[in-house]
């Protein structure tokens, strides 16, 4: 098991990657 710390960590990092990828694609549409 991972440290509540790393679990939450992990979580933000998914989150900010899917917000990334979201906001690349609408970029990309845009253009």
């Amino acid at each position: 098991m991972m440290p509540k710390k790393a679990q939450k960590i992990v979580i933000y990092l998914m989150l900010f990657a899917m917000l990334a990828s979201t906001v690349l694609a609408g970029l990309a549409w845009l253009l």
